[in-house]
């Protein structure tokens, strides 16, 4: 949303802006389409039934890696807010770039901890990277050329110890298996790794996708594929935890889950994309419209302090950024629009194909629930191309729009009962959305 909007004061609502806490809810959403897929991938094996055994840490894993790539999306794009977005709390300075730095490490840490379950090497190198931030920032105050180069020394040993601890993580059983039958020990391999990759991926993904957005048009792709791992890691946690994981999984029930595990994550990426490349406007810097909060004369430069017409103080009534869309996308936006609501239209028709059978609650759950979402995406659609001023809410509705599609996968994979609580998660993004911007 855009950075006139009224924010409720206190530092509780600035770290809530910086994390984009509003969105947070989707993210919950997602894990609650993994909880689905557990159970869907758990009665091929005859073991019917929610899994809850690890839902509280890979949720909360899944929340703090989230939490992290906007920390960082705000560290990386402050000198672009400074001038679009002046209130946002990195670019005004009400949070210091250290501080914002120090959230993004310890937030990472908490994911990767909670995600695989080992802090034995991640603890060392973010206490190492801690030490080089705030070195670099006492360097900055106190002009120390020594301090600086230490800064980046301790920054290089945590690095560098980042990759050789993903290598040796990736690469080397961490487990000692001696004691257990070989069956058991191939089982506890398996759950290991179907942890630790998608958690691992995910991280990066979510890393590389902020740290190249801004040059690289294609980084939507890293960002659909972090909502495509979402449900995909709380799906192999939960399975874990339960011992759902041997070899059957890769072998003989591997076509039957196939679908299950592909075709949700697979529909949830779909949209992202699709509304990735929409929101792509409000962070293109060439093509950005500025108009006056007061009489909405369009401001060639957007860094004046006094409106050309109205002559009031840019600093105290902030001029409205937003971007027209350019022709070129703007003929693409209909092909991008269908393939956003593809998995909304290919649900609606599954779910009416099923009425007739003996899911006839879970269907007819998923037909609402689909017919609901195709209507709040187009709208929000709609106002993201059609009205510029109205770009930011209808992005901001997009991504709200991702928990009725998570309560829609959820019926189709015979949890109805988890409709209900991603029709909240819906209902709480949207309130949340109205104090602090969701995009």
């Amino acid at each position: 949303m855009s950075s006139q909007q009224n924010t409720p004061g206190g530092a509780l609502w600035e770290w809530m802006a910086l994390l984009r806490a509003s969105n947070a809810p989707t993210v919950l959403a997602d894990c609650a389409v993994g909880l689905a897929m557990a159970a869907a991938v758990r009665a091929q094996f005859s073991y019917p039934g929610l899994i809850f055994d690890g839902l509280l840490e890979a949720a909360c894993a899944m929340c703090a890696i989230y939490f992290s790539g906007m920390v960082l999306n705000a560290i990386v794009d402050r000198d672009v807010d400074a001038i679009e977005r002046p209130t946002r709390p990195v670019a005004s300075g009400r949070i210091r770039v250290p501080t914002a730095w120090t959230a993004f490490i310890v937030l990472v840490t908490l994911g990767l901890s909670l995600g695989i379950g080992m802090t034995s090497g991640i603890v060392p190198l973010a206490v190492a990277a801690l030490v080089g931030v705030w070195t670099l920032d006492k360097s900055d105050r106190a002009r120390s050329i020594t301090l600086r180069r230490l800064g980046w020394m301790w920054i290089a040993v945590a690095l560098v110890g980042a990759a050789v601890w993903l290598v040796v993580t990736l690469l080397i059983d961490p487990f000692d298996l001696t004691g257990f039958e070989p069956d058991r020990a191939e089982q506890i391999r398996i759950g290991w790794r179907a942890m630790t990759i998608p958690v691992l991926t995910l991280t990066v993904a979510a890393t590389a996708y902020n740290l190249l957005h801004r040059r690289a048009g294609w980084s939507v792709l890293l960002l659909a594929a972090c909502r495509l791992l979402v449900p995909v890691c709380v799906c192999a946690a939960l399975l874990a935890r339960a011992g759902s994981l041997d070899t059957n999984l890769l072998s003989l029930k591997a076509a039957a889950i196939t679908p299950v595990l592909v075709l949700p994550p697979l529909a949830i990426a779909l949209h992202t994309l699709m509304l990735s490349v929409v929101a792509r406007r409000e962070v293109d810097v060439h093509f950005t419209e500025a108009r006056c909060a007061r009489c909405n004369h369009q401001l060639h430069d957007v860094a004046a302090s006094r409106c050309g017409e109205c002559g009031c103080d840019l600093a105290v009534h902030a001029p409205v950024c937003s971007r027209p869309i350019p022709e070129p996308l703007r003929r693409w936006l209909p092909f991008i629009a269908a393939v956003g609501l593809l998995p909304a239209v290919a649900l609606l028709m599954l779910s009416i194909s099923r009425l007739g059978g003996g899911v006839i609650f879970a269907s007819a759950s998923a037909v609402l629930t689909a017919a609901g979402f195709v209507w709040i995406s187009m709208r929000g659609l709609t106002a993201a191309i059609n009205h510029p001023s109205r770009r930011p809410a209808g992005v901001a509705a997009l991504i709200a729009a991702l928990a009725i599609l998570d309560g829609c996968l959820c019926a189709v994979l015979g949890q109805p009962l988890l409709l209900p609580v991603c029709i909240a998660l819906w209902f709480t993004t949207r309130t949340l959305q109205r104090k602090t911007a969701g995009s």
